[in-house]
């Protein structure tokens, strides 16, 4: 390779050589804000998700129950193989929507549970303001998706609600257990990016019907050095505000509608 030559990564895979004097233009997106920009959502195809019905325009060829879909790249991964991720960070919101026999759709997000005081739970398990609306707990879990390999990764969101948040628990309380040593041999509290996990979904039900879950296994230690130092920068962004999340609503993620509505029981 010539000294004024770089090598990147390229569609597929392959490496392009690209001439150095090139990447001095700067990439055509300085302009680009937090605003601009769409971070995936992670989440499960149910019964009624569009991306089934071959009638809808949100159709995927091929795609199947309990596939993992990515909500930007409208890719979906086999729900038995699973997907790795390695988590970067966590919040808890309580989402307000309207109920969908009057409309449906997101009225607000709020960040404190203080809200659910103000709520009665009807026959459906629905946490009911006063106004009619209902307030959906949610789980978030920003993540890096990864190959096998940890040579390739990208930013996602996964948002557990209704029957999954017992599965949100469980996750948290897996990162909790785990351990590293630093540099002068003192046992500490892991990041939790410098473990990964595979995301596979199952079956469940109850007296109410069946749908599509998580099933959350501990992979093992991050072993890139560079998966977790991007990580490590994600968290970053996310604690300084850098990182604006859409909600569920107007990423139009269906398996999160599904679940606060009529697909998955409560």
């Amino acid at each position: 390779m010539a000294k004024n030559e770089v090598a990147v990564k390229a569609e597929g895979g392959a490496v392009a050589i690209m001439d150095d004097e090139l990447l001095a233009f700067g990439t055509g997106l300085e302009q680009v804000t937090p605003d601009d920009v769409s971070i995936p959502f992670i989440q499960i195809l149910q019964a009624l998700s569009p991306q089934l019905n071959k009638n809808d325009g949100k159709y995927i060829k091929g795609a199947e129950l309990g596939n993992i879909h990515n909500s930007v790249l409208n890719t979906v991964a086999d729900g038995d193989e699973g997907i790795i991720v390695v988590p970067c960070s966590y919040n808890k919101k309580y989402i307000e929507w309207t109920p969908r026999e009057t409309g449906g759709g997101k009225v607000d997000e709020h960040d404190s549970r203080d809200i659910l005081a103000q709520c009665t739970k009807n026959d459906r398990g629905q946490m009911v303001l006063p106004n009619g609306n209902y307030i959906a707990e949610t789980a978030q879990f920003f993540v890096l998706v990864c190959n096998e390999e940890e040579t390739e990764w990208s930013q996602a969101v996964i948002a557990m609600a209704s029957t999954q948040l017992g599965k949100a628990r469980k996750w948290l309380a897996q990162m909790l257990q785990q351990r590293v040593v630093d540099s002068a041999g003192v046992t500490r509290d892991a990041p939790v990016f410098m473990f990964k996990y595979r995301l596979k979904t199952v079956q469940e039900q109850n007296d109410r019907g069946s749908w599509m879950g998580w099933s959350i296994g501990l992979e093992g230690p991050t072993t890139s050095g560079a998966l977790a130092k991007d990580g490590a920068k994600f968290l970053s962004k996310i604690k300084s505000g850098d990182i604006q999340v859409k909600s569920p609503d107007e990423e139009a993620t269906e398996q999160t509608k599904q679940d606060l509505n009529d697909e998955v029981p409560f």
